[in-house]
């Protein structure tokens, strides 16, 4: 029997508070206590405001322990948890109490065998309620959808499963019907505003017209007009009044990632978000293999401070985390493993953001899975220790869509920045990714202002032995970085005001220089991941790049870097068995100095050289230039317009060959103050103060 002073102080299982039976004025004298709930509905004629203390669901000590007390007039529905009835009579309900934590056991729900849909929907929709816990396995059969806040779903890492999971009804939604999906509500009714004159970067302060429309607290889904792409969009975001300046124009929390011209639209939609949601600690078995029937676990949308943690699943179709939407969000310790489809547009993803920010993703696995994290339309959002493998269809994503202000840290896999094609704008600014390992690193459309610091890129004999790099140089710096396998660089965009700038860096290379394309057709909806022809080991644009104290190393005798881009300096670096072919259509400069160092074995390539009739500028040294065969060429200069000056060089062994066509007028050759040691050298002949030679021979 219980004690009931130590029922009223809320020792006894910790079921209630005092507080709570005070509030329904529950005395000593009306307190009696059965085993079970069949047991409560077979009470006849309770009096008003009895309370019982029910030992379990089933029998007693089954976990399902609850306090309880009638309520004569009551005609709630009966849930049989928290709104019991009785077996005689229709009128009036047994009511829970509780401090508004629940558990799925006290609706008798004690494994995976019996749906729990019911006493989902019963807790979540009741609005004192504030945490439910699983204890147990469960088993859901229907896709939920509410529009709550504050709440926390804690399933105590026990196992969900979805069999017998009903069809969709919706198939066209079908990537968004997952089990547990909370969504925001929002007016259908757009105000539009037009901007008068430009937006700039960074801007804060909105016009809007009139700002009586706009109060302080206001969330709306903010939106710009549509570009040439089908879903292009510079601003797409869920953000919030923070103060009204004048009477028309308010200040929000976003800062704009992109300048706006004047005569731009925006659109404002009003939004009451779902906020303070947390699902946590989840082990998740998805059923059905195709599209339209299966099952993953978590939707938001229009939603604010709604997070997940630690949940695990297997063999989902659809993203097991799925954010469209949201502001202010955690994901945490989740992970996902060998979905049925990789390659199915949105289908394998542990987590996916649409229209997002101020989100922090962490600790994060994949195993096979097609994206471990895609950030879509989304900005300043920082993504930490995060894991994947078996990951050839891209570990860490964007679609390109004005992505900016991204920072990736610590993580390690595949990586493709606005990858998606021109339908969705192929733009992204100012990402940063700190500490990442994979085999694949690709961002050649208009990433501009990329950084990358201790990014070092592997081949992968799993994904035929490939290791590459392809950056778009608009801004790019790139430090302490390692490469083995392919660099390309291209200029696809020029909206940065930063120096291309390496340093720091190593890469070893080999010999490809083939012409790679998408598998997919040109006029495909979808361009994966190289939506341009790319001439592997190249340095293409009219962009300048610097490289600092960088390696270049060839990994076979033939072995090249083509440079079709305008400017290219080399300062303090050491390249060796890599061959250097300038190869532009335009007219381009080629700088080595610093005490830049080349070297070169057995090879039929001369380690400077050039292809095309366009005008090159030469200035090299102080440097220094040693092959190890004395049939090796350090430059090979036989034709075109060239603009030639080498100071403080040495050349060691091998030959060196200028042609006197490589330098009529407008050419020039000037060459003072180098050594050559064991060097074989023929230079242009003396036809004019256009060709000057002053060095020291060895």
């Amino acid at each position: 029997m219980i004690n009931r002073r130590e029922l009223l102080s809320g020792i006894a299982g910790g079921v209630v508070s005092a507080g709570l039976i005070k509030a329904v004025e529950i005395s000593h004298a009306n307190i009696i206590s059965v085993s079970n709930i069949m047991m409560l509905r077979k009470i006849t004629a309770p009096e008003d405001r009895l309370c019982v203390v029910v030992l379990g669901y089933h029998f007693a000590g089954d976990g399902g322990a609850k306090l309880v007390y009638w309520d004569s007039a009551s005609q709630k529905p009966a849930n049989q948890g928290t709104v019991i009835s009785a077996l005689l009579g229709d009128k009036g309900r047994w009511i829970q109490l509780h401090d508004g934590v629940v558990d799925f056991r006290q609706f008798g729900i004690f494994n995976g065998q019996d749906p729990a849909d019911l006493a989902l929907e019963a807790m979540v929709n009741d609005p004192l309620i504030h945490r439910i816990e699983a204890h147990t396995a469960l088993n859901f059969c229907s896709r939920h959808r509410f529009t709550r806040s504050n709440l926390t779903l804690d399933f105590g890492g026990h196992t969900i499963t979805t069999a017998g999971l009903e069809p969709l009804t919706e198939p066209k939604n079908n990537y968004i019907s997952a089990i547990f999906s909370f969504r925001g509500e929002f007016e259908e009714q757009t105000t539009v505003t037009v901007l008068n004159t430009p937006l700039n970067l960074l801007a804060e302060i909105y016009p809007v017209g009139n700002s009586n429309q706009f109060p302080v607290g206001q969330w709306f889904c903010l939106e710009s007009e549509k570009l040439s792409g089908q879903w292009e969009r510079k601003i797409q975001r869920l953000v919030q009044v923070t103060e009204v300046i004048d009477d028309s124009h308010v200040r929000l929390n976003y800062r704009c990632g992109w300048s706006l011209d004047a005569g731009t639209s925006l659109h404002w939609r009003k939004v009451i978000p779902v906020e303070y949601v947390t699902i946590k600690n989840m082990a998740f078995i998805a059923e059905g293999q195709l599209p339209d029937t299966s099952s993953q676990p978590v939707v938001f949308e229009y939603a604010i401070y709604c997070d997940v943690f630690n949940l695990h699943a297997q063999g989902t179709f659809w993203s097991v985390i799925f954010r469209r939407w949201n502001t202010f969000f955690r994901t945490e310790q989740c992970s996902l493993s060998d979905p049925p489809s990789v390659s199915w547009g949105g289908a394998g993803y542990l987590t996916q953001q649409i229209y997002c920010q101020y989100g922090h993703i962490a600790n994060c696995t994949t195993s096979n899975a097609r994206h471990l994290n895609d950030l879509t339309a989304s900005s300043s959002c920082v993504v930490v220790n995060c894991h994947s493998n078996g990951d050839s269809t891209g570990g860490f994503v964007t679609h390109g869509q004005y992505e900016h202000d991204l920072h990736f840290s610590g993580n390690s896999g595949t990586l493709t920045l606005a990858n998606s094609g021109k339908n969705w704008g192929q733009s992204a600014a100012r990402i940063v990714i700190n500490q990442h390992f994979c085999s694949v690193f690709i961002a050649d459309t208009k990433v501009s202002d990329l950084t990358l610091t201790d990014v070092h890129i592997e081949r992968d004999p799993e994904q035929g032995n490939i290791g590459m790099l392809r950056l778009n140089c608009d801004g790019v710096t790139v430090r302490g970085c390692t490469v083995n396998g392919e660099l390309t660089l291209f200029q696809r965009s020029n909206r940065s005001t930063k120096m291309n700038f390496f340093e720091g860096c190593g890469f070893t290379l080999d010999s490809r220089h083939d012409s790679t394309n998408s598998h997919l057709a040109a006029d495909d909806p979808y361009i994966a991941s190289h939506p341009y022809p790319a001439s592997r080991n190249s340095l293409s644009g009219h962009s300048v790049i610097h490289f600092v104290r960088c390696w270049f190393r060839g990994t076979d005798a033939q072995a090249s870097l083509l440079i079709k881009n305008k400017e290219t300096y080399f300062n303090a670096c050491q390249i060796d068995d890599v061959s250097l072919v300038l190869a532009a259509e335009d007219a381009q400069t080629l700088v080595i100095n610093g005490d830049s160092s080349l070297k070169g074995g057995n090879s039929s390539s001369p380690l400077i050289s050039r292809a095309g009739s366009q005008p090159v500028t030469w200035l090299l040294g102080p440097m220094r230039s040693e092959v190890r065969d004395s049939e090796r060429m350090h430059i090979h200069l036989t034709d075109g317009i060239n603009y030639y000056q080498a100071r403080n060089a040495n050349f060691i062994q091998g030959r060196r060959q200028f042609s006197t066509e490589a330098f009529n007028a407008p050419s020039y050759f000037i060459e003072h103050d180098n050594i050559m040691i064991n060097v074989k050298s023929v230079v242009p002949e003396k036809t004019g103060p256009h060709i000057m030679v002053r060095n020291t021979e060895l």
